[in-house]
């Protein structure tokens, strides 16, 4: 019943009394903000005129306004049936109806506000959503200290910068201004008269804005789970593990990183991970038969409270009638190889393979080593070794949740099978995992150093089946493998051939096919596995709950390793093939054009006279530093082999260098152009995508640190006029070149201090020694040094424009070119050197020196650079056939 919403929180009428309500909210928003701008009738506010100032009124109209704004954003939370969005609606409403009736007697707008508030009362015990305590303790600890900051901020700022506004502030009066600004829409007749002061009253409303989301943002959060699972819990469901479980996940039910949610009868428990809107449950719950709905429902109910949305991964087939009859959804995620060991042999054609792989190995000296628990701390700190190796060579990293990691802790009761070769040092290891009930052994972690010889897995792997099978197992579980068998039927679900479409083209990154096929020379029985969850809208929230239970939180390494790394190669080899000959053929229109663009804004024979007026030896000269500068730029690629421990011969580096410069200066788009013609050609020379992915990285880091050095001290000791193209909130560059030394010291003192790579978010700034920090910036320094001394022997000399005066300018230029993104900085570059420099350079002058720049500084390295590429594809095919 409606009236009892607490108690069928998701039934029809429950969830058509929770739509109603958040329909009628945000109507009443709405019809709040119409009626705030709109004036209300003569007649009324003639009445009201005489008990109500007109001062009054006004702010009447401000909080109807300001209830709508919020009704709108509360609308969101109530579909959430959070309970404190409940108590601010009402709140609200109150609010609404006042205002309502003071600024014009409006009173069929508080009907419709009195409406839903009646709505709301009857509906309360459906609000039961909690938001996180400690998120709302800091929302409103932000909220105050925001408020007494931009109180002192906005006092101060107005107090004593009075002279940028028309009229000066006193104390009293700077504190009025700065409450007005922060509790209205008015600026209570501010009037700026500099580019500063109009910078400080919108720096006001900035803070204010994010401080308002801010608060928002953390009172209405989800409850976040902040504790482990106490050790009485622990014990409690280890006791209902060992009683009930009968499934491959049952002893990962009780790793560390589970939560327990136990069922009222206390009989049944549901090993969770609760990450942002999500809790997945890992299987179905553990314990008997007939407590297994009520276990369910009550998990719904118990995330509903904590603003969560319940999913349970990798359930069995045979309950999923359970789940469909509680109004869950189904979907089909791949299926499990489980090996009948009463069928398994290696005699007769099926097991031919095996038994190759098993006389290999034996004849060979190899042996398996079975270690029952405990397994002590010296052979934990041995296969350590093994396990660290295999992560480092497949560039990943520990998955959680639904497997085990390496945990001395969990290892240590495990059953573990040791490869050890004819020396007897462990090459290859795995442990064996029980599954209680059910009389069958469950593989965890497979592990091998990287340089283990072929077919060595295969032995591990069939030792085990064998001492299974002498053991009296009747089955060998070999675990799931993601997607296969999904939407293969033309009857599967829409939804299932989607996951199809993944299984078909994610197999080049995460070889799931491959996997499929290997599992398969075991002749296991396969059986689906299935992920539930409550709605389709509540999928996104689930599956990012999924994982980043699974990754540990660690997205960057379960996306960025294997996934980017794989898919980084796949494109770039693509891409490795059609850039030249796309370079070949739309650069140089790109460039005529541009060029083009460029002489049309002057007569041709000034621009022609300030050509011919650049003296040969300049010219020279230009040319000569331009080819200094790309003996620069080839250390960028020394230092990076240098970085990955990967030395190469200088002529290899700096081939690269000077081919991928060319090309990428002119066009713009790095990752497009330089980064698939280092792929090339490294890929060639033995290394692996992830250092070739280093290097790329430390090529772009290297670019930003030279910059942020040269144009920190530049700006700093040389403070150029900002022009007004840049709408930047500061007249000169000094604050910049502050800003870009701060940046440059930071990075020193992270490289002599800090011994690891910096994680911000998914961002990793990899840790470089300080010697190769300080050559880093030594020879990116001189590459920007000496890219601008290309273009300034080429202007004619003037008194006022000195060398260092002209570097400042062109470092502007040059960072306005890159925020446009146009390639290579076409026009923008240009620009706003005219802006700069001209006068004292007059125009035409400067433009021809800039056209002639271009010709010296990209076009005739990118001519050579695409003949060196051109040379280098001719000479490999002609090695090739």
């Amino acid at each position: 019943m409606l009236g009892q919403p607490g108690n069928q929180p998701n039934s029809e009428m429950t969830r058509f009394g929770i739509g109603s309500a958040v329909a009628l909210t945000a109507l009443v928003g709405l019809v709040n903000l119409w009626s705030a701008v709109t004036p209300s009738l003569p007649q009324r506010v003639d009445w009201l005129r005489q008990f109500m100032p007109f001062e009054v009124r006004a702010e009447a109209h401000l909080f109807a306004a300001l209830s709508g704004f919020f009704l709108l954003m509360l609308s969101a939370q109530l579909l959430r049936r959070k309970r404190l969005a409940w108590w601010l609606t009402v709140g609200l409403l109150v609010v609404s109806i006042l205002s309502h009736l003071v600024k014009g007697l409006d009173y069929e707008e508080g009907l419709l506000s009195l409406v839903l508030l009646l709505q709301l009362l009857w509906l309360r015990p459906i609000f039961t959503a909690q938001s996180d305590r400690p998120s709302i303790i800091r929302g409103l600890r932000a909220l105050l200290g925001a408020m007494l900051f931009i109180l002192a901020y906005g006092t101060l700022g107005f107090w004593l910068l009075d002279t940028h506004y028309a009229t000066p502030f006193s104390l009293p009066e700077a504190i009025g201004q700065t409450l007005a600004m922060f509790f209205t829409f008015d600026n209570w007749g501010l009037q700026p008269t500099t580019r500063f002061g109009h910078y400080f009253a919108d720096s006001l409303y900035m803070i204010s804005t994010v401080t308002l989301l801010y608060a928002a943002w953390m009172l209405f959060r989800p409850v976040i789970f902040r504790g482990a699972a106490s050790e009485s819990e622990r014990q409690r469901a280890q006791s209902i593990v060992e009683a009930h479980g009968g499934s491959s996940l049952a002893r990962f039910a009780l790793l560390d990183d589970k939560s327990y949610y136990f069922s009222l009868s206390g009989q049944s428990v549901i090993a969770y991970v609760p990450k942002g809107r999500g809790a997945v449950a890992l299987g179905d719950p553990i314990g008997p038969e007939s407590d297994r709905a009520e276990a369910i429902l009550g998990f719904r109910e118990f995330c509903d409270r904590n603003d969560w949305h319940p999913a349970f991964y990798q359930t069995l087939p045979d309950g999923l009638e359970v789940y469909q009859s509680l109004g869950f959804r189904t979907l089909k995620i791949g299926e499990e190889a489980t090996v009948d060991l009463h069928q398994f042999t290696l005699e007769g054609k099926a097991g031919r393979n095996l038994r190759t792989a098993m006389n290999k190995f034996t004849k060979q000296g190899y042996r398996l080593q079975y270690d029952a628990p405990p397994i002590s701390d010296d052979l934990l700190a041995e296969l350590r070794v093994i396990s660290d190796a295999w992560l480092a060579h497949m560039e990943g990293a520990e998955k959680k949740f639904s497997l085990g990691w390496f945990d001395h802790d969990y290892l240590r009761d495990c059953e573990i099978a040791v490869v050890e070769d004819i020396h007897g040092i462990p090459i290859a290891f795995a442990n064996l995992v029980p599954e209680y009930q059910r009389n069958e052994a469950t593989i965890d972690l497979m592990r091998h150093l990287p340089d283990v010889e072929r077919g060595a897995m295969d032995f591990l792997l069939t030792s085990l089946l064998q001492h299974c099978k002498e053991q009296h197992y009747d089955g060998f579980n070999l675990g799931l493998v993601i997607f296969s068998g999904v939407g293969d039927t033309p009857a599967a679900p829409r939804l299932e051939k989607g996951v199809h479409y993944l299984y078909d083209h994610l197999n080049q990154f995460y070889n799931v096919q491959g996997l499929r096929a290997y599992k398969d020379k075991f002749h296991p029985h396969w059986e689906s596995r299935y992920f539930v969850y409550s709605r389709l809208a509540d999928l996104p929230d689930v599956v990012v709950a999924l994982v980043r239970a699974d990754s540990g939180d660690r997205l960057q390494d379960y996306f960025g390793a294997q996934f980017l790394s794989t898919a980084l190669t796949s494109v770039l080899k693509r891409l490795s093939h059609v850039v030249p000959i796309l370079l070949s053929i739309g650069l140089f229109a790109l460039s005529i054009w541009a060029i083009t663009s460029e002489v049309r804004k002057y007569p041709p024979q000034s621009i022609l006279n300030g050509i011919a007026a650049i003296p040969p030896w300049a010219l020279a000269l230009s040319v000569v530093l331009m080819v200094l500068n790309y003996g620069f730029l080839t250390g960028y690629d020394a230092l990076a082999a240098r970085f990955v421990r990967h030395p190469l011969p200088y002529g290899q580096t700096a081939l690269v260098a000077v081919i991928s410069y060319a090309i990428s200066n002119s066009v713009g788009l790095a990752l497009l152009s330089g980064s698939a013609i280092r792929y090339r050609f490294y890929a060639k020379w033995g290394l692996t995508p992830g250092k070739i992915g280093q290097i790329i990285a430390f090529c772009n880091l290297s670019f930003w640190i030279g910059l942020f050095a040269v144009g920190g001290i530049v700006f700093a000791l040389e403070p150029l006029s900002v022009p007004g193209i840049l709408h930047l909130p500061f007249d000169t560059v000094q604050p910049l070149g502050g800003l870009f030394l701060v940046l440059t010291m930071a990075y020193l003192i992270l490289s002599s201090v800090s011994q690891r790579s910096l994680k911000i978010k998914g961002w990793v700034l990899p840790h470089l020694p300080l010697p190769l920090s300080l050559a880093q910036i030594v020879v990116t320094s001189g590459d920007w040094a000496l890219a601008a001394a290309v273009l300034y022997v080429l202007l004619p000399a003037h008194p006022d424009l000195n060398y260092f005066i002209f570097f400042g300018s062109y470092l502007l230029a040059q960072i306005a070119g890159i925020i446009s993104n146009v390639p290579g900085g076409l026009g923008v570059f240009e620009t706003v050197l005219i802006l700069l420099i001209s006068p004292p350079i007059p125009s035409d002058q400067l433009l021809g020196a800039l056209l002639v720049y271009r010709g010296i500084y990209y076009f005739l390295p990118l001519l050579l650079g695409v003949v060196l590429l051109a040379f280098h594809e001719i000479q490999q095919r002609r090695h090739v056939d």
